[in-house]
């Protein structure tokens, strides 16, 4: 099963989703990071904007970001596709067009 990690942007350093609801979503997307061969999927907090959580697939940092709400009113229907929407973002950083996306 994949590792997913929560960090802090200004120091690297781990913090916890502890919201109740969290649980099914992370579960969801360790199978989604499991069935796409990713061993680890990181979100990154910035405290100047901290509902935007940061996503990093493998030992990529994306331009792509999922809502704090996602993880605190546990909305695990829409985790698929919000993966799918950053390893689409993956790719493309890969292909080298995220510079367009800026």
């Amino acid at each position: 099963m994949s590792d997913v990690t929560f960090r802090n942007e200004s120091d690297g350093s781990l913090f916890e989703m502890t919201a109740s609801k969290a649980l099914r979503v992370l579960d969801d997307i360790r199978a989604w990071a499991s069935g796409n061969s990713f061993d680890h999927v990181v979100f990154w907090r910035d405290q100047d904007d901290a509902q935007k959580f940061w996503v990093q697939l493998g030992d990529e940092r994306l331009n792509y970001w999922i809502h704090e709400s996602t993880f605190t009113d546990g909305l695990h229907e829409q985790v698929e596709a919000q993966m799918d929407f950053a390893r689409g973002a993956q790719r493309r950083s890969t292909a080298g067009f995220d510079r367009f996306d800026k």
